[in-house]
């Protein structure tokens, strides 16, 4: 694969520069870059070009195949490759594209009663129909809809197909990305990649704001597929075959179909237009007009023939046998399994839990068990699908779900699928270096999986002799994500809150762009505030890059940063931490020493004078000698603590009597190392604490 690196101002240089010169097609620019990467293609296309056109020709002549009014049906896929943006389209716009793509091949486009007079009588019902794949190659449940994250999105390439892709045998291959090569789409026509070793190449490439008519895309820009579909099953531009509409000298070109008039081609609509000395077809889908609305009966045969050719194994895709494998076999939905999910895995005693069902296929009534009693059962979309739930005692609890399609049902169950827990689960100063149980009731991860997910690791460590680790380096797949989030904290009588942390990581020598997230929740995990990216490229790397499994080597390939939090609003009773791992192709990554530490809110009016300046240290920063300055209503004995970030005591000063009235007290720090540190005064009327830096 390709070795990118992506850098964000270019792209969006390189984003408005597309979108400026966005070509409607790019099949043929693309076909010319395949024929100059690999030489002697042109010469087998070329060859399968006349196969084709002589098999086309014989398919023409007559009924002898006993096909010619059989409905072929076309499993097909869609690839969502995406970088977590509005690329990633929803599953109702790629239903909305499928419905726009059979109508048109169906004819049951309503705008086909406005085909200009003297072509409706040639306007065709294709008699192809797309349907959704039901069944992955490996005979699993699926919507015939993928998911996958990359920056490759932004290439839209031969890497980017090669991210996944179904036998091209067995399923039409269709890839949504947010770049497809300086078009709104493209494909190839069966005789350039007819080759086996051409075989990961076939298929359409779609921008995701051109497909179909919802979400992102328009009802303007729905007929993209259409046209790419035409091309995929060897139709040309009506004016031949290159990409450059409007010139006179496509009158010498065709486009091998009989009833489409010779053109320039068209990318305005006049329906007047006679460009070639004869009305132009200019409301074909294979023009670039923007109002097309037909095939014609030559476009008709020459599309079922290819079909039915074995040049690209065309014809193995509508085979009944096929059809079953992929589940395409009927239009009615295929029951196969029940899923579900939740927005949350890891919640407090009193918020909400939206679960979401994701079960394949037509579910249309629900049975979920919570597992602390309560169940809801029914028929209403709105409140059965995905209901929510709120739990109202801690523990650990086992969700169930039944689907049904109205006739047969299928169930799923998670067992300690979700873990309710205490406001205030945990006291700050906390210390983790992983040495004891790990994952125990002090944390929980989310999302883990097979591939990816943090582990205790005794390998390495910045402190003692474990840290907790992903294994990043063998992970091939692009946009997983996976979570280590605290237990509940309630900082709600703090000024502040410290999180400081250890890591280590080490880039592939591709420069990698793997990212590291520290968040922060005040709701319980219901909302999570990001405080902290440290990414691949840029601030993540400790040691230097390497494609060998990265295990850090000593202390000086460990990294170290705080977060401070002391915005008010966000310090409550339901306070989380979430440490958010996404692998972008990239190396191991460790964790060490997380320490969470508070300031809290103390009230020592009756001892401090009230006037606002209870007590303060200056200067601060700190070089080695400050004051302690403040007032004192009262005599009082009182001591002080130096504490690190993490609540360990640094330096006592014994406790001793004050007399009431302004208080000055010189203080040497020189024995402390530069860093943040909290002074406490800890008095028999009251404590108060306040933090400094040393330089």
């Amino acid at each position: 694969m390709k070795e990118l690196i992506f850098i964000p101002a270019l792209l969006l240089s390189l984003f408005a520069s597309a979108q400026k010169e966005l070509k409607y097609c790019g099949q043929v620019e693309k076909t010319e870059a395949l024929f100059d990467r690999f030489p002697g293609l042109q010469d087998d296309a070329q060859h399968c070009d006349q196969i084709l056109d002589n098999y086309t020709t014989e398919f023409a002549l007559g009924d002898e195949f006993g096909q010619r009014d059989q409905l072929y049906i076309i499993p097909v896929v869609f690839h969502i490759i995406h970088d977590g943006g509005e690329e990633n389209i929803s599953d109702e716009q790629v239903i909305d594209a499928m419905e726009v793509l059979n109508r048109d091949f169906r004819m049951l486009n309503e705008d086909i009663i406005n085909v200009t007079e003297e072509f409706q009588n040639i306007t065709a019902d294709i008699e192809i129909e797309f349907r959704l794949a039901q069944k992955d190659p490996f005979g699993n449940c699926t919507k015939g809809i993928t998911r996958t994250q990359s920056p490759l999105t932004y290439d839209g390439e031969e890497d980017m197909k090669e991210l996944i892709q179904w036998p091209r045998n067995k399923y039409m291959n269709v890839w949504v990305c947010a770049y497809a090569g300086g078009a709104a789409g493209y494909t190839f026509r069966p005789s350039s990649v007819n080759n086996n070793f051409m075989a990961a190449q076939d298929g359409i490439v779609l921008l995701h704001n051109y497909t179909g008519s919802i979400g992102t895309s328009s009802i303007s820009r729905s007929r993209t597929l259409t046209h790419e579909v035409g091309h995929w099953i060897n139709l040309n531009h009506t004016w031949g075959p290159t990409n450059d509409p409007g010139v006179d000298a496509n009158c010498a070109f065709d486009d091998s179909v009989g009833d489409t008039p010779n053109t320039i081609g068209w990318t305005s609509c006049n329906l007047a237009g006679e460009s070639c000395g004869s009305l132009d077809n200019v409301q074909n889908y294979m023009e670039y007009s923007y109002c097309s609305r037909m095939f014609t009966q030559g476009q008709r045969t020459r599309m079922r023939a290819s079909t039915t050719s074995n040049i690209a194994q065309r014809n193995q895709l509508w085979q009944a046998s096929n059809l079953n494998n992929t589940g395409t076999s009927s239009l009615d939905p295929l029951l196969c399994e029940a899923d579900f999910s939740a927005n949350k895995l890891v919640t407090c005693v009193g918020e909400e839990i939206t679960f979401l069902d994701q079960s394949f296929n037509g579910i249309v009534e629900w049975s979920w068990n919570f597992g602390d009693g309560n169940t809801v059962s029914g028929d209403d979309p709105a409140i059965h699908k995905n209901p929510i739930h709120i739990y109202s005692e801690p523990g650990i609890y086992t969700i169930s779900l039944t689907a049904g399609n109205g006739e047969d049902q299928v169930s799923a169950e998670k067992v300690g699928f979700i873990r309710v827990i205490s406001d205030a689960e945990l006291e700050a100063p906390f210390n983790e270096g992983f040495e004891n149980d790990f994952p125990a009731n002090t944390w929980f991860i989310e999302n883990p999986s097979e591939d990816l997910s943090f582990e205790v690791n005794t390998n390495a460590a910045y402190s003692g002799e474990k840290s907790i680790r992903i294994r990043n380096s063998s992970i091939t797949e692009e946009g997983l994500i996976d979570a280590l989030v605290s237990s509940s904290y309630d900082f709600s009588n703090y000024e502040s809150v410290t999180i400081s942390y250890r890591w280590a990581y080490a880039n592939k020598l591709n420069e990698t762009d793997d990212r590291l997230r520290i968040m922060i929740s005040t709701n319980c995990g219901s909302s999570w505030i990001l405080k902290k990216l440290h990414r691949g490229l840029t601030t993540l790397p400790t040691a230097p890059a390497t494609n060998l499994q990265f295990t850090p080597s000593g202390p000086d390939q460990w990294a170290y940063n705080e977060v401070v939090i002391e915005i008010a609003d966000q310090l409550t009773s339901g306070f989380m931490v979430r440490f958010e791992w996404e692998a972008r192709g990239g190396n191991n990554i460790y964790l060490d020493d997380i320490n969470i530490s508070a300031t809290e809110i103390v009230s020592i009016s009756e001892m401090l004078s009230p006037t606002g300046n209870d007590i303060r240290l200056y200067p601060n920063p700190v070089n080695q000698n400050a004051t302690l300055e403040t007032y004192l209503n009262s005599s009082t004995k009182a001591g002080f603590t130096i504490t690190d970030l993490s609540g360990k005591t640094i330096l006592e000063i014994p406790e001793q009597s004050y007399q009431a009235g302004p208080l000055q007290i010189n203080m040497d720090f020189g024995q402390l190392s530069s860093g943040m540190y909290l002074l406490n005064w800890n008095g028999k009327d009251g404590r108060a604490s306040l933090r400094f830096v040393v330089e």
